[in-house]
Order: C-alpha cells, then sequence, then structure tokens
C-alpha cells in the first residue's frame, strides 16, 4: 500500500453563505489558500481542493504535496 506521509494541507474557514456566494470573495480566499501554502514541493504541487459544509459555514481544504 502507498503511503501519503508526503501530503500536507491547508484548511481556509470558516466561509459564511454570505461570502460564498459572491464569487469574487470566493475566488480570494482559494488564492490566499495556496499561496499561504510555504512547504511544498513545487508551485504546481497542489493536488485539489475539498469543500466542507459544517453548520452552515464552508471550509475549503487545499491537498499539496509537501517538499
Amino acid at each position: 500500500m502507498a503511503s501519503l506521509s508526503k501530503v500536507g494541507s491547508k484548511i481556509v474557514g470558516p466561509i459564511s453563505p454570505k461570502e460564498f456566494s459572491d464569487l469574487s470573495t470566493l475566488e480570494t480566499k482559494i488564492d490566499t489558500a495556496i499561496q499561504a501554502v510555504s512547504d511544498a514541493s513545487a508551485t504546481n504541487a497542489v493536488l485539489g481542493t475539498e469543500l466542507i459544509t459544517v453548520l452552515g459555514n464552508h471550509f475549503i481544504v487545499v491537498l499539496y504535496q509537501l517538499s
């Protein structure tokens, strides 16, 4: 079985439903989260994003490859 020990995550949120409905605010939050990843293996190391909703608030999880 493969080891996922070289994968990191950064969580952005909470993002309120009002913020989430504004595309510009949402793009800014996602871009800020990706730029905040400082221990990635390369500038193109983002593996993906995942949206999680908890009690009406949204959180974005950014998955990336560690250096």
